[in-house]
């Protein structure tokens, strides 16, 4: 079986904003590459980002505050933190649970299996171009098994659950160790992507946070919010050898936003928290079991066409 992204579209599609976004108002989210992977496949992506009925606000976020780290870790040891500076492919994988949060009440719902694919390249200016795109699963909570359709312990209705692909996406890593991309890719608002570092003797701590404030699409849709996070944590020895690529790196993940348009909460007011664990790996080799045998079955066209999917925009 392959991706399914026909029944992802449809699901999707029942969401009032999901129809506001596909009728072209907003900016365009899908790559301008030319790839063997259907446009219709990468506007699910997008949409799943930014469709996602996120946490509503109205304060942007702060920038990245100042730390000592950043006067001895460069961003070309970021980049071999978080990925690969000489152009190759890296992962994030992170497995985690997804909880609701109604009324103080904590529910964990099910499990999240992200993969996100990148690829860094040193520009004249000495930032870096990167590209991603990501690969998530939901999961049953205890076996991991693909969920297909969930029960939703709020409704009792039983819905469809989608394959996620989003991306690819280009953007930039300035000197200063801030990600710019263009506004085709986040939805026609500033997206506020940054970088932290900290350090304690030879733990190196970089944090990746990911924000937008995206306003109301539609009459009756709500702006919102997304918020997440990535903690690095890698040894500063390890970092010291220039002569490797990567480094090896332990990755924590935080993230918070609204009911995803397929769990069809309807009126119920709540929220969902994701947390997870996970590596980067520069060998798609190096993969968990659970990972290589769900991509083995619903990654075909993605994971067996990196360097096709993740092409730098030159």
């Amino acid at each position: 079986m392959s991706l399914d992204l026909k029944r992802c579209e449809r699901v999707m599609a029942s969401q009032a904003i999901v129809r506001f976004v596909e009728s072209s108002t907003w900016p365009s989210m899908r790559s301008t590459h030319t790839m063997t992977l259907a446009r219709r496949t990468l506007l699910a992506g997008g949409l799943a980002a930014f469709a996602a009925g996120v946490v509503e606000t109205q304060t942007p976020p702060s920038p990245a505050h100042s730390d000592p780290a950043n006067s001895t870790v460069s961003l070309d040891d970021l980049i071999r933190i978080i990925g690969r500076n000489d152009g190759g492919v890296s992962i994030r994988w992170t497995d985690g649970i997804l909880t609701a949060h109604i009324d103080s009440v904590t529910t964990p719902l099910f499990r999240v299996m992200s993969q996100i694919f990148s690829r860094h390249r040193q520009r004249r200016d000495g930032g870096y171009d990167s590209v991603v795109f990501e690969l998530a699963y939901f999961a049953d909570l205890e076996t991991r098994e693909l969920l297909e359709n969930w029960r939703n312990p709020f409704t009792q209705s039983t819905v469809a659950v989608p394959k996620t692909v989003l991306g690819p996406t280009p953007y930039v890593i300035t000197p200063e160790r801030i990600a710019k991309r263009e506004l085709q890719y986040s939805g026609g608002v500033p997206f506020n992507h940054r970088f932290a570092i900290d350090r304690s003797a030879d733990d190196l701590w970089i944090t990746e946070m990911l924000d937008a404030v995206m306003p109301s699409p539609a009459p009756g849709v709500p702006g919102f919010g997304f918020h997440e996070n990535f903690v690095y944590q890698a040894s500063a020895a390890d970092l010291a050898d220039r002569s490797q690529t990567h480094v090896a790196a332990s990755v924590q993940k935080v993230n918070v936003l609204g009911w995803r348009p397929w769990m069809l909460m309807g009126n119920i007011k709540g929220t969902t928290m994701t947390r997870a664990y996970g590596r980067v790996i520069d060998d798609i080799r190096a993969l968990p079991e659970t990972f290589r045998r769900l991509n083995a079955v619903h990654g075909q066209g993605l994971v067996d066409q990196l360097d096709e999917v993740l092409r730098f925009i030159d």
